[in-house]
């Protein structure tokens, strides 16, 4: 069938992948944009997920999650997640959906106060740090090792309430981050989580 010009522009614009793989996936999806962006993705989506940190994720969803541990009775957890990619059109895509939801179903569970490792209260690691160091020394640890105990202590902080560093709830044999990669890999577009707010009733 014949592909308009447009078409491809419009796909490659979306996907960012080069022009004559953009015209090929509409042939393969006969003409229907949104299978076409589906297989491109499928077939250049690591090498797109390479050039993604240049990008700018202005777009995306808010997604709202509500525990209710028993049937019929008031939740007792709420999050709210704020998922940011580059296009409206990837955000209403089932993988990024799902993402979302998988991500506010982690908050819910992970309870991390965080997105990335800059936004942890300095005062907190430097307690951390403080607290870890007495501690070594007072059971007579020489001092290179000392040093690895307090580098281990700020890693646990992060792994605690860092969100992309926390072991992955649906998958803990990956982080939150490689989650995110994993994701962004098949979209071929940059995925951030740009905000969360996690509530607890007696919290």
């Amino acid at each position: 069938m014949a592909i308009a010009a447009a078409d491809v522009k419009k796909l490659r614009d979306l996907t960012n992948a080069p022009m004559m793989a953009c015209k090929q996936a509409l042939v393969d999806a006969d003409g229907d944009l949104d299978k076409a962006a589906e297989l491109v993705r499928e077939r250049t989506g690591a090498k797109m997920d390479a050039r993604a940190a240049d990008r700018t994720a202005s777009e995306g969803l808010v997604f709202t999650y509500l525990h209710t541990p028993t049937p019929g009775m008031p939740a007792k957890v709420g999050v709210m997640i704020q998922l940011a990619c580059e296009t409206d059109f990837v955000a209403k895509a089932e993988q990024v959906q799902k993402l979302a939801k998988d991500l506010a179903l982690h908050i819910a569970a992970a309870k991390p106060l965080v997105v990335r490792e800059d936004q942890v209260d300095e005062a907190l690691l430097q307690k951390e740090r403080d607290f870890a160091r007495k501690e070594a020394v007072e059971q007579g640890k020489p001092e290179n090792i000392i040093e690895k105990i307090v580098e281990g202590k700020v890693k646990k902080v992060y792994e605690d309430y860092v969100l992309l560093n926390q072991p992955f709830v649906m998958d803990g044999d990956k982080t939150v981050a490689q989650a995110i990669s994993d994701v962004q890999g098949i979209v071929g577009e940059k995925l951030e989580v740009a905000r969360f707010a996690r509530f607890e009733v007696g919290a």
